[in-house]
Formats: structure tokens, C-alpha cells, sequence
């Protein structure tokens, strides 16, 4: 998608972080920008920022967790502009303790912002920019503890790991259809997504090691990358039309060893006397599933 000129972007968790860093970099390239975030306030000021930038901007109050309230971006859209670039950005932490001891209520929770908001985002969004004919594109956040996991919140690192699998699947579907997509995958980013996770969370707030290790988090992401830096290297990933967004090489040490270490456990068949998978056949059925449905149409 080289022309961003005059292109509407959706962008959700758009008052602050990476999001908003994203709609900085697209209104630079001339792009129109609806933020979406929880916080009424944080979006009228995202917006007033982008204006006073030279961009159109429209503010807008979403909680991406609530389904229904996904109409609203869809009027918002109807309004402002057809969406042509959609990112679907916003996220929260996992918060600390252990699994077994997990309140299933934050599970809930985390579950429904960091991976069925994409669901719903592509509901609203998806079948309009497939449908126009005209260059689009989809960015979805993940995390870099999406591919590498390290010992931090496993409903935060499970989260992102469906955010993966939504993105790979994704690159399947649209693979003939004039989106891009692509999954952005950062390190340590210097948000306030620790301060939202608490801010928000259902339930009681955390207490004693919990909440020394929630402190501890965000003072350690408080150092992490400009989310402006990573803004601009996702409008670049948008313009060539790449799927991995990584911004933070360091993690590439933890990747391979993860690969090497799977690639390594393959070895004989469990049934030595099973021909094996017709891989071809599985791609081939679902290549001629894909074809039909393109006929249909």
C-alpha cells in the first residue's frame, strides 16, 4: 500500500503508546486518523495533538473488550471516512500469579482486549476494505513474548500467542485479496500499559508480590523503545507489504534458540508403518475452498 495520502486509519488504543505513535507517523504521510480508546479523554487530546499536526483527526471513546460497542466505530467510520488502514492495537497486561491460582475473571478480561477485540475490529472493518478494490491494509499488535515467551504473565503471553495465531491465519485468508496485513511484534516499548492494566482490571487489585512485580514492570518498560520509533517503522512495514513487524533485533538470540529447539524434538515417526501427512493435499483442498468461495463471490 504506497499511497497513504488521504487514507482513513482505524486505530485502536489510540490515545496513547503505539498507538499513538502510529497515528503520528500516518499523519505525516497525509492520512486521515480515527482514535478509538477507553479513555474519552486520552482520545480528544490524541486528536487535538494530530490536528495540530495538519491531519484530520477524530476522537473516539471504544472499549474494544464490549462487542456491541463496536457500532460505534462502524457509525464513526461512515461519517469520517472509509476505512482503509486498520490497526488493531489495543492491549493490556496479564497482571502476576501464578496459573493455578489465576482469577479466572482477569482471564476473562485479558482474553477479550488482547485477542476477540481483533475478532471484533475485523467484523466492523474487514469485509469493506476486501470489498472496495482498493489498496488496504490491516496491522494487528502482538508482542515479541508472543513467539518468545519469558517468565512473565502466562494470560498476557497466551494472549499474544492467539494474537499470532489470529495474524497467520489472517495472511492465509487475504493472501488473494487486495489487504495487506501484517503482526506487529515489539519488545519493550516505553507505554503505559501497566498503569492501564491496573487501572482497569476487573476484580480486586493486586497486592503484596503481585503488585511489587506490576511496579517493577512498568519502571522497567519506562526505559523501553520510543513508541514513536516504532510508529514509523510500522508505516514502513505497511508501504512493502511485510508480515513480521520485529523492532527490537536483541530478541533475535531467543527466537533461534526457540526454533533450533523445536526443529530438534522432530524426529522418526510414532508409527513407523504411517505413510505420513498429505501435506499437499491439506493446501491443495483448502486452495480450492478458497478459489470457490472468490467464484461465488
Amino acid at each position: 500500500m504506497q499511497d497513504l495520502n488521504g487514507k482513513t486509519a482505524f486505530i485502536s488504543g489510540g490515545g496513547s503508546g503505539i498507538g499513538l505513535a502510529a497515528a503520528r507517523a500516518l499523519a505525516a504521510e497525509g492520512a486521515r486518523l480515527i482514535l478509538a480508546d477507553i479513555d474519552q479523554g486520552r482520545a480528544e487530546a490524541a486528536a487535538r495533538e494530530i490536528a495540530a499536526l495538519g491531519a484530520d483527526a477524530l476522537p473516539l471513546q471504544l472499549d474494544v473488550a464490549e462487542e456491541g460497542e463496536w457500532a460505534k466505530a462502524r457509525a464513526a467510520a461512515d461519517a469520517f471516512g472509509e476505512v482503509r488502514i486498520l490497526f488493531s492495537n489495543a492491549g493490556v497486561g496479564g497482571g502476576a500469579g501464578r496459573f493455578e491460582v489465576y482469577d479466572p475473571e482477569v482471564w476473562r478480561w485479558n482474553y477479550a482486549v488482547n485477542a476477540h477485540a481483533h475478532l471484533y475490529a475485523c467484523r466492523t472493518f474487514l469485509g469493506e476494505m476486501k470489498a472496495s478494490g482498493e489498496p488496504a491494509h490491516l496491522v494487528i499488535t502482538a508482542s515479541m513474548v508472543g513467539i518468545v515467551p519469558p517468565p512473565i504473565s502466562i494470560a498476557y503471553i497466551s494472549s499474544k500467542f492467539a494474537t499470532m495465531g489470529i495474524a497467520l491465519g489472517l495472511r492465509n485468508e487475504l493472501r488473494d485479496t487486495g489487504v495487506g496485513v501484517s503482526v506487529l511484534c515489539p519488545g519493550m516499548s516505553a507505554t503505559r500499559i501497566v498503569r492501564t492494566t491496573r487501572e482497569l482490571r476487573p476484580g480486586a487489585q493486586e497486592q503484596g508480590a503481585a503488585a511489587e512485580t506490576s511496579a517493577a514492570m512498568d519502571q522497567v518498560l519506562a526505559g523501553g523503545m520510543s513508541p514513536d520509533a516504532i510508529g514509523r517503522r510500522l508505516v514502513k512495514a505497511i508501504r512493502a507489504d511485510e508480515f513480521y513487524i520485529f523492532t527490537h533485533p536483541e530478541w533475535r538470540r531467543l527466537a533461534e534458540a526457540q526454533v533450533a529447539e523445536m526443529l530438534a524434538a522432530f524426529g522418526e515417526s510414532a508409527d513407523p508403518g504411517y505413510a505420513g501427512d498429505d501435506i499437499d493435499s491439506l493446501l491443495a483442498a483448502n486452495n480450492a475452498r478458497r478459489m470457490n468461495a472468490s467464484v461465488a463471490r
